[in-house]
């Protein structure tokens, strides 16, 4: 199966300091079976995508400024 198409410019992505953790994110969402990722679900059904959105649904906190 072809990667997600929103891969690309995924926003989530710069959120992440760890880069092998970003790489753990997207073998288990981004390649394969992309339809499990909230994200993708979301974008598809025209659903605002908040940027800290993880791909299981979870929610990241964000950092105060």
């Amino acid at each position: 199966m072809p990667d997600c198409p929103n891969t690309a410019r995924c926003p989530l992505f710069p959120l992440f300091a760890v880069k092998s953790l970003l790489e753990l994110w997207k073998v288990q969402y981004c390649s394969g079976d992309f339809t499990r990722c909230e994200r993708y679900q979301r974008s598809q059904a025209g659903q605002p995508i908040p940027p800290n959105l993880l791909p299981n649904g979870s929610e990241l906190p964000i950092p105060e400024a």
